[in-house]
């Protein structure tokens, strides 16, 4: 029986280590705009001018309106919202362009800032759209965009907060989860290099993140992961973000115990391993006194 067991507990530790696949995905082909984003920084009382490419991927010829809206942002979440631009900052060229199969062209357009524009960030989608047949035979509307971020240069305030943090203190997965607010309380974007990265006695491992953009006003949730370590023990993690425009990191550190579930196994191995042991030694017959 006690065979058994230990057969038992050494297979469950065994197919605790296996490992795990992933997936990819493609995307389809149609209208297209590139960049998919521009920044650019314009002086009040100036005027400036830009372009975008737009691309007919079909084997049917195009025509292509272009228009202009204002975005956002909307908490946490970060999807887009999008309205109508009444202030008449931004100005196509052309209204229309006429696209061959497989031809693209460039969509000029115009920027006017007012003389008493203010300082900061100003944010703008600049759209293409035309009509296709759909699958039932209908005509259908398909839009591409490329955001532009536009700055009117001054006095510009970059600052940021970190928030509503949060970090398991036990872990026993393949991966520790982060979680955290970022709010950008200055007057215009930037970009940062959200990450994570845990310390233990062996070693700091390498930052593992990925980069945002940041637009004032509005909250970002961040959430990402870190590769958790071989061994059962108690690890520090950092994590928080570094901005593009200086040499300044925003960070929070934690400490959590990981216990992956090999350690619990081995654990109970041992210990059924020592009371065989110890079981083993009191069955065997003392030897008689003289």
């Amino acid at each position: 029986m006690r065979r058994i067991v230990v057969i038992s507990v050494l297979s469950l530790l065994i197919a605790f280590v296996a490992g795990q696949t992933g997936v990819s995905a493609q995307a389809g082909k149609g209208l297209s705009v590139s960049p998919l984003r521009q920044q650019l920084t314009v002086a009040a009382d100036k005027t400036s001018s830009g372009y975008f490419i737009v691309a007919d991927n079909t084997d049917k010829p195009m025509n292509v309106a272009i228009s202009i809206k204002k975005f956002s942002v909307t908490d946490y979440s970060y999807d887009y919202t999008f309205q109508a631009a009444q202030d008449g900052w931004i100005k196509p060229q052309r209204s229309t362009i006429q696209l061959k199969p497989g031809q693209s062209a460039k969509a000029w357009y115009d920027i006017t800032v007012p003389a008493k524009a203010t300082p900061g960030g100003y944010y703008y989608a600049l759209i293409a759209s035309t009509k296709v047949a759909g699958g039932s035979g209908l005509p259908e509307t398909i839009q591409a965009a490329t955001m532009l971020y536009l700055t009117v240069d001054g006095k510009l305030v970059r600052t940021s907060v970190l928030k509503n943090d949060s970090i398991p203190f036990w872990v026993t997965g393949s991966s520790i989860p982060y979680r955290f607010d970022v709010k950008d309380t200055g007057n215009v974007y930037f970009s940062a290099y959200f990450y994570g990265q845990l310390q233990g006695l062996f070693g700091t491992q390498t930052p593992a993140g990925t980069s945002h953009l940041l637009l004032p006003g509005a909250v970002r949730t961040i959430e990402g992961s870190i590769p958790s370590p071989l061994l059962p023990g108690i690890y520090k993690v950092t994590y928080g973000y570094k901005v593009d425009f200086a040499s300044i990191i925003i960070s929070k550190s934690a400490y959590i115990v990981y216990i992956p579930p090999w350690s619990v196994v081995a654990l109970l191995f041992i210990v059924l391993l020592a009371r065989w042991v110890w079981q083993k030694k009191r069955k065997k017959p003392q030897p008689e006194e003289s």
